[in-house]
């Protein structure tokens, strides 16, 4: 199943140009991982982070800039999971409007323990099953 999410491109994620300034993509994408945690998996982001004390810290991120978007688009963010590992998990994200993909990345996040210095911690059954709803096919 894919999670999806209509985002607005702003003035602020615009160079001069009205163009997408490329880092403004990757703030995007952890808004749509936020959304995902809070609507997809079932916990709000901040809650997942302040009071359960559980992280997902971005551990190495691929990045394809397809074709420029500009100040004014809707844009279609899908996620998907692509492989949930012992401490890990693979994310796919990509964003296009009208049948043309624009960006996509391919990011390993790692669950973590912010108890006291963050560390990668396993991913037990129950915080799996959440994320297996996601899993590609």
């Amino acid at each position: 199943m894919k999670f999806e999410r209509n985002k607005l491109i702003r003035f602020h994620h615009c160079d001069p140009a009205g163009i997408v300034f490329y880092p403004q993509y990757l703030v995007l994408c952890n808004e749509v991982v936020e959304d995902w945690f809070d609507q997809g998996i079932g916990v709000n982001f901040y809650t997942l982070h302040a009071e359960l004390k559980r992280g997902v810290p971005m551990r190495h991120m691929e990045v394809d800039f397809l074709a420029p978007s500009m100040h004014g688009d809707e844009l279609t963010f899908s996620l998907e999971v692509e492989k949930i590992g012992g401490t890990s998990i693979v994310l796919r994200i990509s964003a296009g409007r009208d049948g043309v993909e624009r960006f996509r990345t391919r990011q390993t996040v790692v669950w973590a323990d912010l108890a006291g210095a963050p560390r990668a911690i396993a991913i037990d059954d129950a915080w799996r099953k959440r994320f297996e709803r996601y899993l590609e096919v």
